[in-house]
């Protein structure tokens, strides 16, 4: 029977942290960061075009209303999905940065 000593432990231990690391980070954290970043987008360009339209008197009020949000949640959903689909595809089809 083999012996295991607590260096073996610990590595192995260390090893199964940074694989449950890496997996939170490909599969939560930069998805939902994307996601941050598309809605910031999609809800920067809605409220520039309505403060334009503002501006050159197209519309009589400045508001941004709800559905201007769930308008850019689109934005967050799209940019999640492409991230995270990425995270699926095979390491030979990835491209290295």
């Amino acid at each position: 029977m083999q012996e295991i000593s607590a260096v073996q432990v610990k590595g192995q231990t260390e090893v199964n942290l940074h694989i449950k690391y890496r997996v939170l980070l490909n599969y939560i954290y930069y998805p939902i960061r994307a996601g941050l970043f598309g809605f910031t987008l999609f809800f920067t360009t809605i409220f520039i075009s309505k403060y334009a339209g503002y501006l050159v008197k197209n519309s009589r009020e400045f508001s941004v209303d709800i559905n201007d949000v769930i308008l850019s949640l689109l934005g967050f959903v799209l940019l999640w999905l492409i991230k995270f689909l990425e995270n699926l595809k095979p390491a030979s089809q990835k491209k290295e940065y």
